[in-house]
């Protein structure tokens, strides 16, 4: 299975609170460069969740990858900025959409991503910047 990267959600909870805040505009891909890492969860996968890891280049380009329990997740494509939210398009036909929060402590990033996999199974990727 191949799914593309979408970042996106109404609202998020992080660190054991509740706090929920607005997205920031995202006006360049500069802005969310690097490493970021999380959890996906993929409809009908048993309400399993699996650890990720994304690298997003500045040139827009993406990659994801898992060691999963029942394989291994390798998706590669593209990523635009539109609207101030990142829409994302996997090299396979996955594809989807994402907001940047910022929540407290100060400067907590988090890219929530919501999309489908190109065997159209939903996906929720929730990421935060590797440190």
């Amino acid at each position: 299975m191949s799914l593309a990267l979408v970042l996106g959600l109404g609202g998020c909870a992080g660190g054991g609170t509740t706090t929920t805040t607005a997205p920031v505009v995202v006006t360049d891909v500069a802005s969310v460069t690097g490493k970021w890492v999380g959890l996906l969860s993929i409809t009908g996968s048993r309400d399993r969740e699996d650890y990720v890891e994304v690298t997003v280049e500045g040139s827009g380009a993406y990659r994801a990858s898992a060691a999963r329990t029942i394989g291994v997740l390798d998706a590669k494509g593209t990523v635009i900025v539109s609207g101030g939210r990142l829409l994302i398009k996997g090299d396979s036909g996955g594809q989807g959409t994402a907001f940047l929060y910022t929540q407290p402590p100060p400067d907590q990033h988090m890219l929530v991503v919501n999309g489908t996999a190109s065997d159209g199974r939903a996906y929720t990727l929730r990421l935060r910047p590797q440190r």
